[in-house]
Parts: C-alpha cells; sequence; structure tokens
C-alpha cells in the first residue's frame, strides 16, 4: 500500500468520526424538543420520539457498520439481511400500536394500563423492640 492510500484512508475515517461526532451532538439535541407540545403532528410524541431517535441511531449505526466493519466491500446479500431485520424492527415497533387499536375497538371500557397495586400487596415490615432481642 502506498503512502496515498493509507492517507485517503485515514481521511475516510477522521470524516466518519467527525460525522458520527456530529449525529451524537444532533441525538442530544432532539432529546430536548418538546414533542409534546407539537399538537399538530399526526401520531402521538411518543411515536415520534422514537422515530427521530431510532433514524438518528440507525445513520450512526450504518457508518458505522459501513465504515468501521467493511461492509461497504460486502456482497449484496447482507444488504438484504440488513433490509429484512430493519422490516422487522418495524413490525416489532408497531406491533404494541395494532393491539392497543384492537383492544379499543372490541370493548367500551377497555382499561389501556393495569396498576400494579391490584397483583402486589403491600406489607408493612415488622418492626422489632430491643426486649425482642
Amino acid at each position: 500500500m502506498s503512502s496515498h492510500d493509507i492517507q485517503s484512508h485515514i481521511k475516510v475515517y477522521r470524516n466518519v468520526f467527525y460525522a458520527l461526532l456530529a449525529f451524537t451532538v444532533l441525538t442530544v439535541a432532539v432529546s430536548y424538543i418538546p414533542f409534546e407540545e407539537y399538537t399538530f403532528l399526526p401520531f402521538s410524541p411518543i411515536f415520534w420520539i422514537l422515530f427521530v431517535g431510532l433514524s438518528i441511531a440507525c445513520v450512526k449505526g450504518y457508518l458505522v457498520s459501513a465504515y468501521f466493519m467493511h461492509l461497504n466491500d460486502e456482497s449484496s446479500t447482507i444488504y438484504y439481511t440488513l433490509l429484512a431485520s430493519v422490516l422487522f424492527l418495524f413490525v416489532l415497533l408497531f406491533m404494541p400500536m395494532s393491539w392497543r387499536s384492537s383492544g379499543e375497538s372490541h370493548s367500551s371500557e377497555h382499561e389501556q394500563y393495569v396498576d400494579t397495586d391490584n397483583y402486589v400487596k403491600f406489607y408493612e415490615p415488622k418492626h422489632h423492640n430491643e426486649e425482642d432481642h
């Protein structure tokens, strides 16, 4: 390998490092956005928090896997596997939303969340006196 080839690889790694730093700063900045106040958005605030956070994480994951793990040079099979795993992730993310909407349509008295106090009984601890010892 010539000196020019090594320098070009180092430049790519440095640029990927700077991009990862920028996306990390973006992740922290997005965590301060009050999505609850934006009522004009079509879905719930939790959806947008997860969507934006996971989108940034996917870009960062792509940068790490493509350049640091050298997956850019792999065959196209790796991309199909990656696409299948991303689709499976979205199926798992949207599955609870479909359960909630189907449960609300079947019952008019649908209780969305169950309080844990209905299942766990709290007992006061027994206090020991000095005479008991």
